[in-house]
């Protein structure tokens, strides 16, 4: 079973997308901010994937993606956000993040995404939009 560290700090997100994760048989450990998430990483915790909002207090998800890639630079990583810009989108790129999506996100797409950052494969890198068009 795979592990993934679910990061965001409005709890709703936390329980409706580690639901959505379960589902899909994957185990996960939700953080509500980028610290508490580091220091699961930092006690050797094995994690498969991180999936990480980006607008959060204290540490954004660009300072938390900045620290946890110097601790475990090889975990795939994909950011959510509500608040796409391009220049977060570049600087997501930069720090090697695999896919930027924005919020919300379809059950179905987020699994599809998941799957392909787990397997090392799918496009990555691209801004996934579908969220915002119908099923």
């Amino acid at each position: 079973m795979k592990t993934i560290l679910l990061v965001d700090d409005e709890l709703e997100n936390l329980r409706s997308l580690g639901e959505i994760l379960n589902r899909f048989g994957y185990k996960v450990i939700a953080k509500p901010d980028g610290r508490s998430a580091l220091s699961v990483v930092g006690e050797g915790t094995p994690v498969d994937l991180v999936i990480t909002d980006y607008r959060m207090p204290v540490m954004d998800g660009l300072e938390f993606v900045t620290s946890l890639k110097q601790v475990t630079p090889s975990v795939p990583v994909i950011m959510l956000t509500a608040y796409g810009a391009v220049e977060t989108y570049l600087k997501s790129l930069s720090l090697g993040v695999f896919e930027y999506v924005n919020k919300p996100v379809k059950a179905k797409e987020l699994g599809r995404i998941v799957k392909a950052a787990l397997d090392g494969s799918g496009d990555g890198h691209s801004p996934t939009g579908s969220a915002l068009s119908s099923a």
